[in-house]
């Protein structure tokens, strides 16, 4: 036991030392958010972040596993407007894709008071054929420390509508947050879960599970993945 004790002090000491005021980390496509789901956090004007996820993608009911990849970078362009863009590995997960995506947030007002609930409206990798999506999300922070997120997002599988329902939570515990999202629809349900350890208000590690379930029988909006990745705001 005892030569787990520095270990588990470590622990003790970054799980509960005093939280402080974090800028937004981007979620899996880019946009700040929780670990899929985009939520109605905006970087400050003028600040700007850059973050890469790796791990493995599962595919074919978990039968094929493939590398993936993911680089962003957001600016906090106008007050309360958030431009960014991302870029991968292409579908067979050998080589970078050609180009990237872009991603714009816009909330109207960040809100009054210590909680206020914010809201906002963007769009996701815009100029993908496929993969493009619009949404409008609310945040409401608690006085306890939660923040819980909720909101509409719609994407065009097959050039056709498709809406669906988003609800996440972010649970805070001194430098550390347990977060957890949810997308909804008639033939769709996709849990995703993340961790993410802020070493610094400006810096962070993050773990996603991405489409935990992994239902065959109900379509998933994106497959299987397990990925370790890094944010950092304003490296330079």
């Amino acid at each position: 036991m005892r030569k787990y004790l520095p270990f588990i002090l470590l622990i003790l000491f970054f799980g509960f030392c005093p939280a402080y005021a974090y800028f937004p980390f981007p979620s899996l496509t880019g946009a700040s958010g929780l670990t899929r789901m985009p939520d109605a956090t905006v970087l400050p004007y003028k600040n700007w972040n850059l973050s890469m996820d790796y791990g493995t993608l599962y595919t074919n009911n978990g039968n094929k596993q493939q590398p993936a990849f993911y680089y962003k970078a957001n600016l906090g362009t106008f007050q309360n407007f958030e431009l960014g863009l991302v870029g991968g590995l292409d579908q067979a997960g050998q080589e970078l894709r050609d180009g990237v995506y872009i991603n714009m947030k816009y909330a109207p007002t960040l809100g009054d008071g210590s909680d206020p609930l914010l809201l906002a409206i963007g769009c996701e990798n815009l100029a993908s054929k496929t993969q493009t999506s619009v949404y409008m999300v609310a945040t409401k922070p608690f006085v306890q420390g939660p923040k819980l997120s909720f909101g509409f997002l719609a994407d065009f599988p097959g050039n056709k509508f498709r809406p669906l329902g988003m609800l996440g939570i972010d649970i805070p515990i001194g430098t550390f947050s347990i977060l957890a999202d949810l997308f909804k629809g008639e033939s769709v349900t996709q849990l995703n879960a993340g961790v993410r350890f802020r070493i610094m208000p400006t810096f962070a590690l993050e773990g996603r599970a991405i489409n935990i379930l992994d239902d065959s029988t109900t379509t998933q909006k994106d497959p299987k993945q397990l990925l370790i990745g890094i944010s950092w705001i304003n490296p330079f």
